[in-house]
């Protein structure tokens, strides 16, 4: 491809048009990769507080039943007591069998209560002892957010700058550019993944692809007369 006596001059400007792309993607990147870190906490906090809200409701609906339970713990007992005052007043077996059954059922009901009372009570104090931990992560994480917030927005503000400066330059390469030349060079960045369309040649081997370059190819890049591509990448040869 011709483009004039200056082959070398634009093949320098070009490789920096490049090296500016490439910086300008990797600040993109930087910036990007730290809003992804900011957003895994933020999503670190809202589903950890989630969790302390259902710990929450949970402790709630075990205190009232603990409560529950109590009341009819309390019940039970009251009943034996009254039971036990109309004993005397038993006649007959008949009654003193149902007596006897009902103190029988009363006791059990007590003792069941009182074992489902002390389970509560142990699932209450371990439920508290968690929402309390939760409470001190939540605090540790919110002040991590809130820092790693300020970080973001330090680091957005100097990258803002570096992306503005990239910018400007850019568009002053470009603007000398002809439109065929830069047209190709578009075209060539999307073609590689790597975004490199110069390569350097580095001991007689494509610096981006690392193949060989025949002595011909050699040869006609050393003349400097027109832009030579790299047989097998198709990226334009530069030689310092």
């Amino acid at each position: 491809m011709d483009v004039g006596p200056s082959v070398q001059e634009t093949l320098a400007l070009v490789y920096r048009l490049q090296t500016i792309d490439n910086e300008l993607a990797q600040i993109t990147g930087e910036i990007e990769a730290s809003r992804a870190g900011l957003k895994e906490r933020e999503e670190g906090l809202a589903g950890l507080a989630a969790r302390m809200e259902a710990d929450r409701k949970e402790l709630q609906t075990l205190t009232r039943e603990k409560k529950d339970k109590e009341e009819e713990l309390r019940t039970n007992e009251h009943i034996i007591s009254e039971n036990k005052k109309k004993n005397k007043e038993l006649r007959n077996s008949r009654e003193i069998q149902a007596y006897m059954a009902e103190m029988e059922f009363r006791r059990d009901e007590v003792e069941r209560l009182q074992e489902e009372i002390i389970r509560l009570i142990d699932t209450i104090e371990a439920l508290e002892k968690t929402l309390a931990s939760r409470i001190i992560e939540i605090d540790t994480l919110t002040q991590d957010l809130e820092s790693a917030r300020s970080v973001q927005t330090g680091l957005e503000e100097e990258k803002k700058g570096e992306i503005s400066s990239l910018d400007t330059e850019k568009m002053t390469l470009m603007s000398t550019f002809p439109d065929t030349l830069l047209s190709q060079y578009q075209r060539l960045k999307i073609s590689h993944k790597n975004g490199l369309v110069v390569s350097r040649i580095q001991e007689g081997t494509c610096g981006a692809c690392r193949m060989v370059l025949p002595p011909r190819t050699m040869t006609e890049v050393k003349r400097r007369q027109k832009i030579i591509p790299c047989l097998h990448c198709q990226r334009w040869l530069y030689l310092e």
